[in-house]
């Protein structure tokens, strides 16, 4: 903490007046402070061996002596700061890992399978918050399914206040989604030192792009087109496609 910020955390109990002298849980901006602390201390590193998500660190590396060297830049920088690690939370030396839902390995990243299950047993939705937590659960995974805003239009149109209704449509849209999910492909990991290629399509009703690397997807990106984007030409929907592309 702060010396000017610890009086904001004073509590009194009947053992007496308290202040904390670390960030505590529970703080309002606290998540925010800490992520800023970890990008800001890692920031040379950043998407070269280091990945951080709170208090997630994953450090990957080509090869095991590449990951020792690594490992020690990052004990160093955590000494540097302050900042401790608890062995028992900690993995060393892993061939594949799950991180945040997905699995990571050398081949590359899938859908962590636990997630794929948790899908797969979703019921039908009876109301729109139902809906809302079966698509933000889905569409954490949309950049592993292609055209995923098409399929997921149907169900997205429901959300829309007095349109909860089950149609043959969107009961297709539903259980097309959780076939997606289950059959979705391994994306290659990202070489920041080589090129992306970004193909682009559109359609009718939507609009698509896939961001490649040595021919291998690495994400896919899909957009339901809607209001006077569904009148536009063939080439003008194209043009939009890869305009979508570049700003996601």
């Amino acid at each position: 903490m702060c010396t000017e910020d610890i009086a904001k955390t004073a509590f009194r109990t009947h053992d007496g007046h308290c202040e904390f002298l670390v960030m505590p849980f529970g703080l309002s901006n606290a998540p925010s402070t800490f992520q800023a602390l970890m990008n800001s201390i890692f920031r040379p590193y950043l998407r070269k061996f280091v990945l951080v998500f709170f208090d997630d660190i994953l450090v990957y590396s080509p090869s095991l002596n590449t990951h020792l060297s690594h490992l020690e830049t990052v004990f160093q920088i955590l000494s540097t700061h302050s900042l401790k690690v608890k062995l028992n939370k900690c993995s060393f030396g892993q061939h594949q890992i799950d991180y945040l839902g997905h699995t990571i390995s050398g081949h590359g990243v899938s859908v962590d399978t636990s997630k794929i299950e948790a899908i797969i047993n979703w019921p039908r939705p009876v109301c729109i918050k139902s809906l809302r937590g079966f698509l933000g659960l889905t569409g954490y995974y949309r950049k592993f399914v292609k055209h995923y805003g098409v399929l997921a239009k149907p169900l997205t149109n429901m959300l829309q206040q007095g349109n909860f209704l089950w149609t043959p449509e969107s009961l297709n849209a539903f259980e097309s989604l959780k076939q997606a999910l289950t059959s979705t492909s391994v994306l290659a990991l990202p070489d920041f030192t080589q090129p992306f290629v970004v193909e682009t399509d559109a359609s009718g009703t939507g609009i698509g792009a896939v961001l490649c690397q040595g021919g291998h997807p690495i994400a896919y990106l899909s957009k339901a087109l809607s209001g006077r984007n569904l009148t536009l030409s063939t080439y003008d929907k194209e043009l939009l496609a890869i305009v979508v592309a570049v700003q996601h």
